[in-house]
């Protein structure tokens, strides 16, 4: 038992002697000294260098046995020690550089024979300015004495991942391998802005929403691209470090936002997808949400939340897009899924490089920007193919509807023939109709104009025969009965007679029909000594309100030139005014004479009992009488042949 123990010191102590001895020729131009360095994980970060050179932990240190040198997001730090040595007789220049770029600090400490030590600091929270190389690579200067064996020691901070991949290189390597990466990013970004610049033009001149989102998704896309691979930091924002650590998380999660939007738009979830796009809606709000934190918290959060929205957005927009090809056959979403898969393929080639699942080589090194190229790519092909589709279907609806147009347009002629057929054929017969109406019409004018003659004549008989009987009694109250009947009649014939010599034989011009009765009155009663002024607006009314509006006027005036002027011969005065307001005419009659109370304390006269008599026939009429410096008379009744007209 004892002899093994002794066994398995002897072992570990060669073991450690052998670590201890594994020196790097530093004559190889490109080596991977990942390989060969030790590593020791300081969990609490409070190690320096005077601590890490202390025996005890100088045995913590442990190669990587074959594992990867990625360690993922974690908070320690790492400290690498490396062993060289330049076995030739000249002095050997070479650079040592780490792999991955957004590594937050990397101190390079370098001890010099008296015991002291030399120290360079490079990594994304440096200012460009101190780098000892202005470039977006973590790169230090190794100058080596000939003949000499050198143990070198880095400090690492990062709140990214910490993929600890260091290389060996010569001068002429480095050249090489950035003259190769210069061409090969000026074609991935070139052809990448060539693409959006084309898609942004296409939005100008057709205005489409999903080429919009497109664009604004790549740049966010290309700029995170350019923050992760580095570039970014030397070309666009050297001077400021601090940007490093919060526009990553920023950029990830501000194109997903925009992926999302690009996506809605793009496959039309509002209409196809109804639900998948209320889901869709939810993680871009929540994504927003993240979008506000990733600039409020640290780098280390930041990136785990940006992870966070890149699987959930990422996982949902390829499963809306797996709906739409497969349940609505929706020809642009192949494009869509192509473009995402590349784009997972791509990433996840680089990151399984990171964490040493894979070999490095072209497709895994370069596999995140070939992904995002052939997404850009597929994604403006999409877009292409969308506008296709709908150009195609355009076309079909103008096909389809030039068709109906000219389906339209020859049942419309046939309708318009047939309607212009059946006008005429109306219009002849309503031709006829109409000439045997106007013949009708005529023959019925020619008739009543007849009928009111022979009225007139028949008054005029009966007038003359009253006229007669007059002569044959020297009685007072049998004249004034028979001039009164007579002066009634007679306002009658008026009408007849002015219906009969005109055209109209429905309607009588009152202005003519009242002053004819004004003179007749005049003439019947021998008032020639009454000055008249009369005034009457111009209007026309149906001839059951003349007959009836003459019978009242005519009372009315005979009783004035009868009664109102007894006993005085000169300055006798009669005002007459017919007029129209709105629908209602207007009648008045007043004298200067002596005054007549008859109408109001008469009633039973028969002239009075006439007045208000014949008032009632007349529509919505209206009597006023008053005894005031004489006598007053107003009648106002509607005219109902202007309502009709109307």
């Amino acid at each position: 038992m004892k002899e093994q123990m002794r066994i398995i010191v002897i072992f570990i102590f060669l073991s450690a002697l052998i670590r201890a001895e594994n020196y790097v020729d530093v004559t190889a131009s490109h080596t991977p000294l990942h390989e060969n360095y030790l590593y020791l994980e300081a969990t609490n970060g409070e190690l320096n260098l005077d601590s890490v050179l202390m025996e005890d932990t100088q045995k913590m240190f442990r190669p990587l046995n074959g594992r990867s040198a990625g360690f993922g997001l974690t908070k320690s730090d790492f400290w690498i020690k490396l062993s060289l040595e330049n076995p030739q007789k000249y002095p050997i220049k070479r650079l040592l550089k780490f792999n991955y770029p957004l590594l937050d600090s990397v101190t390079f400490y370098r001890i010099t024979s008296d015991g002291t030590y030399s120290r360079k600091i490079s990594g994304d929270s440096v200012a460009l300015t101190l780098h000892e190389k202005k470039d977006e690579n973590i790169i230090f200067h190794l100058t080596m004495e000939a003949q000499t064996k050198e143990t070198l020691y880095f400090h690492i901070r990062s709140m990214s991942s910490m993929d600890l991949e260091l290389y060996l290189m010569s001068f002429e390597q480095y050249y090489a391998s950035e003259m190769q990466k210069i061409a090969i990013l000026g074609i991935f970004y070139g052809g990448a802005a060539i693409m959006i610049l084309y898609n942004f033009f296409l939005f100008l001149s057709i205005r489409e929403r999903s080429y919009f989102y497109y664009v604004v998704f790549q740049i966010a896309n290309l700029l995170a691209l350019l923050a992760l691979s580095g570039v970014a930091f030397r070309y666009i924002w050297p001077d400021h470090p601090a940007l490093n650590n919060t526009i990553i998380p920023f950029l990830i999660v501000l194109a997903h936002v925009l992926a999302l939007m690009f996506t809605r738009t793009f496959l039309d979830t509002k209409a196809l997808l109804p639900k998948q796009d209320k889901a869709l809606q939810i993680i871009l709000a929540f994504s927003l949400i993240i979008l506000i934190f990733t600039t409020l918290l640290d780098y280390y959060h930041g990136l785990i939340l940006s992870v966070i929205v890149l699987f959930i957005a990422t996982s949902s927009m390829v499963t809306v897009g797996l709906i739409a090809y497969y349940r609505y056959n929706v020809r642009a979403s192949k494009f869509y899924l192509i473009a995402w898969i590349l784009l997972f393929i791509g990433t996840m080639l680089t990151g399984m490089k990171n964490i040493g699942l894979l070999p490095i080589n072209f497709f895994t090194t370069w596999g995140t920007h070939i992904g995002v190229f052939f997404e850009l790519l597929l994604l403006s092909f999409g877009l292409a193919d969308r506008i296709n589709v709908i150009r195609i279907q355009k076309e079909r609806f103008q096909e389809e509807a030039a068709e109906k147009a000219k389906i339209l347009t020859k049942v419309l002629r046939q309708s318009k023939e047939e309607l212009a057929r059946e006008v005429k054929e109306r219009t002849e017969e309503l031709f006829l109709a109409n000439q045997e109406l106007h013949k009708s019409v005529s023959i019925k004018e020619a008739l009543l104009k007849e009928v009111h003659h022979r009225v007139k004549n028949n008054l005029q008989v009966i007038i003359s025969m009253m006229w007669l009987q007059r002569r044959r009694t020297q009685n007072e109250a049998v004249h004034t009965l028979i001039d009164d009947s007579t002066a009634r009649l007679q306002s009658m014939a008026v009408i007849h007679e002015m219906l009969y010599q005109n055209n109209d034989i429905t309607l009588v011009n009152l202005e003519e029909y009242l002053r004819s009765l004004v003179d007749l009155c005049r003439r019947n009663t021998l008032s020639e000594s009454v000055r008249i002024d009369a005034s009457f607006q111009p209007l026309e009314i149906n001839m059951d309100s003349a007959v009836t509006i003459g019978l009242i006027c005519n009372e009315v005036l005979s009783n004035v030139f009868k009664h109102a002027y007894r006993g005085t011969d000169t300055g006798n005065k009669l005002f007459i005014r017919c007029e129209q307001r709105g629908n209602r005419v207007s009648l008045r009659i007043k004298d200067n004479g002596i005054g007549f109370e008859g109408f109001t304390q008469n009633k039973k006269c028969i002239g009075i009992m006439l007045v208000h008599s014949l008032a009632d026939k007349l529509p919505d009429a209206q009597i006023v009488y008053k005894k005031y410096k004489g006598t007053y008379f107003r009648l106002e009744f509607l005219n109902e042949s202007d309502i009709s007209d109307r």
